[in-house]
């Protein structure tokens, strides 16, 4: 079967990628100036706060369950169905997806880790400039921080990537092989529930229990059953509002009602991510069912996330350029504490717009040039950042 147009871009699965873009940024701009520091910070109620500030490791978990989702789906769409899938189309599409932004990460990172330029390189990194660009673009980043200790710079953003890529060299031979469906769904959900076993054995190694392999693919598999349930088994009406209910209590447990989430023992049981990536699912199954919802007067709100959503992973991967200078300025300059959320606020906007920058002028073309063809663009604009 011929592959398929792709689908038009979704506007809330858009904002919700942006809002997990900008929790990442909330993140690393909290590790360097603790927004606790000034009086708004000290003023917000502790869980407001955790939620506000700590929320870039499930925020990458939640860009797993939509990357999945996605791929997924686009697949089916693309090829008709999982045993049609063009092996080498498929490889081809996510090499020039993401290699253009990730070979360009690379080398600003390597020469400003070279240059020795302040807040990107370490007196005794945890492992040589060379070790770590074979792991950057071998996808084992993640390996190499949970074996040695974090690296210098920007590098720790390439953890995630690490495990999707890898995911991803196997999904394409899965879902060929893993034939009739119930036998894929059932490789799926093997996944999803190694998951918290793999959490918990690997909790002796904090690095390596959020970052290994085992840890995290299972929530990118939750993102491929939601795609496969919700082709076959469509939402409709009050039932997709009723899911989308449970997604969004499932994920407030792990995000917001941490406390209640200790006393129910989903952190000692490594539970807390599988009922996150859950609650993404539920919601990402609602929003394709409610097609509507974009048009909603109360959504145009939500238009700063979706266009930090459609450069996420531009965004994702520059960030921390924008970020390790703005911090270094604001303390070598003495601003006042009072000086923090306007601080947090030029770091999300000005990551917002060289993610955009660099979207529109580098990687898109890039990536267009790369797959070829009359309606790359369109393909491109449809899909989503590992």
């Amino acid at each position: 079967m011929a592959p398929t147009a792709a689908r038009a871009r979704s506007g809330p699965i858009d904002a919700l990628r942006g809002g997990s873009v900008i929790a990442v940024i909330l993140l690393h701009m909290n590790l360097r100036v603790h927004f606790d520091d000034c009086a708004l910070g000290l003023a917000l109620p502790k869980a407001v706060y955790h939620f506000l500030f700590w929320s870039g490791y499930p925020a990458v978990i939640v860009f797993f369950v939509i990357s999945g989702f996605l791929i997924t789906a686009m697949s089916e769409e693309r090829w008709g169905s999982f045993r049609a899938l063009d092996v080498k189309s498929f490889y081809r599409i996510r090499f020039a997806r993401i290699a253009p932004c990730l070979l360009l990460f690379v080398v600003v990172q390597a020469a400003l880790q070279a240059g020795h330029v302040p807040g990107f390189f370490d007196e005794t990194p945890a492992a040589s400039l060379p070790r770590t660009v074979l792991a950057a673009l071998t996808f084992h980043v993640n390996w190499l921080e949970a074996k040695f200790g974090y690296l210098p710079g920007a590098w720790d953003v390439l953890w995630s990537l690490g495990i999707e890529e890898l995911f991803y060299l196997g999904f394409p031979l899965a879902v060929r092989a893993l034939s009739p469906l119930p036998v894929l769904v059932t490789a799926l959900g093997a996944l999803v529930g190694i998951g918290p076993f793999a959490r918990v054995a690997l909790s002796t190694n904090p690095i390596w229990m959020d970052h290994s392999y085992l840890s995290c693919m299972g929530e990118i598999a939750l993102g491929c059953l939601a795609a496969i349930v919700i082709r076959r088994r469509p939402l409709r009406g009050s039932t997709a509002v009723i899911v989308m209910s449970i997604g969004l209590g499932l994920m407030s447990l792990p995000l917001f009602f941490r406390r209640t989430a200790l006393r129910l023992g989903l952190y000692a049981t490594g539970l807390d991510v599988t009922v996150l990536a859950l609650g993404a699912a539920c919601v990402l199954m609602s929003l394709v069912a409610l097609p509507r919802l974009e048009e909603h007067r109360a959504f145009a709100l939500l238009r700063p996330l979706t266009w930090f959503g459609r450069n996420s992973y531009e965004v994702y991967l520059s960030h921390l350029f924008v970020v390790v200078p703005l911090v270094l300025l604001f303390k070598r300059t003495g601003f006042r504490a009072a000086w923090i959320p306007a601080l947090y606020a030029v770091a999300i906007v000005a990551s917002g717009v060289v993610g955009s920058v660099l979207a529109d002028t580098f990687s898109r073309p890039l990536t267009a040039r790369l797959r070829g063809g009359r309606g790359a663009v369109e393909v491109i604009a449809a899909e989503t950042r590992s």
